[in-house]
């Protein structure tokens, strides 16, 4: 009996060692730490995007990159659509957001306000809208108080000087031109996803913009048709509002060339335009460069300066006009 219970005790131990071994083993599995899966997703691809460069009502011009593939126009024919890649160049309809049509139509009520500096800041508003404001004003000057009808006279005065005249015309559609063809429609977008240097992907409203155009050309394009400039604007009297691109030489001063320039940013008609864009830093002495010059209203006086090697002269009101550089 002694030796019975002496064989058969390591048994009796045994099993239950082995049993709890095998119980154990699948917790301990489970508590070993597992490699954690991959959810890291792969970043979405960055749109190149179209290089344009746009031009807003405000006068404004921004160079940006365009992230939208295709642009819907509503023509008489139907719907199309254009890609963007081959779009040059894109003339934008008149839009007016309703906020700004009512925010002129309120300034327009407030030019018969008993109160002065309310009809002051009133005209100064609406001249504010520019382009905007004018078929409103074109209306106003009808209105049957004559103060109203003085100060959107006054105000249309202004605009017609500050605007080329071809944006004060009503556009109705948005002109779509690639290298071959020339679409005619309203566009269905009311804002394009663009992107910027500084504040990244952004959307920029229709109603905003003037013009845009796209692709390398844009610089080329913009001067496309520059004739040889003439020695001053004289010929150009009381033409406010039109734009005009020359090729000029940057007067060299000591030749022995008579170029009297007067006026600072605004010239006299008379003033030699070479001369006068060297002294508005566009162009350097003997460098021939394209610009760009606006005929407008003359200011109550001109004042004078020395700019770039170049002394200009005051003179009073010039009633013909005057000109000045439209820069980029």
């Amino acid at each position: 009996m002694p030796v019975t219970r002496s064989l058969f005790r390591p048994l009796a131990l045994a099993v239950p060692v082995t049993l709890a071994a095998a119980a154990f083993a699948p917790l301990a599995r489970s508590a070993a730490p597992a490699a954690a899966p991959d959810r890291t997703a792969p970043e979405p691809a960055r749109a190149a995007g179209l290089d344009v460069e746009v031009k807003c009502v405000d006068d404004s011009t921004l160079k940006l990159k365009l992230l939208e593939d295709k642009l819907e126009l509503v023509t008489k024919y139907g719907f199309l659509q254009v890609t963007v890649a081959d779009v040059r160049r894109i003339e934008f309809a008149h839009r007016c957001p309703p906020e700004v049509a009512e925010r002129i139509a309120l300034a327009i009520s407030k030019l018969a306000h008993a109160d002065f500096q309310t009809r002051e800041q009133a005209t100064a508003e609406l001249k504010n809208h520019r382009e905007r404001a004018y078929p409103f004003l074109l209306k106003a000057l009808k209105h049957e108080d004559p103060e109203v009808s003085r100060r959107a006279d006054e105000a249309l005065r202004f605009i017609q000087a500050k605007v080329p005249a071809p944006l004060l015309e009503a556009r109705d559609c948005d002109v779509v031109y690639t290298d071959d063809s020339k679409f005619t429609g309203k566009l269905t977008a009311q804002s394009f996803r663009v992107l910027t240097g500084v504040f990244g992907e952004q959307a920029l409203k229709v109603a905003d913009l003037r013009s845009l155009r796209t692709g390398a050309g844009i610089a080329a394009d913009e001067f496309a048709g520059a004739v040889a400039a003439p020695a001053t604007m004289a010929t150009y009297q009381q033409q406010f509002g039109k734009e005009y691109v020359f090729n000029v030489t940057g007067y060299v001063p000591g030749n022995g060339q008579q170029a009297t320039v007067w006026g600072t940013d605004v010239y006299t008609l008379d003033s030699n335009l070479a001369a006068a864009a060297v002294h508005a830093g566009l162009a350097k002495p003997g460098e021939t460069v394209a610009v760009r010059v606006r005929v407008v209203q003359s200011p109550i006086q001109y004042t004078a300066s020395f700019r770039n090697g170049v002394n200009s002269n005051a003179y009073g009101t010039f009633a013909s006009g005057g000109y000045e550089f439209v820069k980029r």
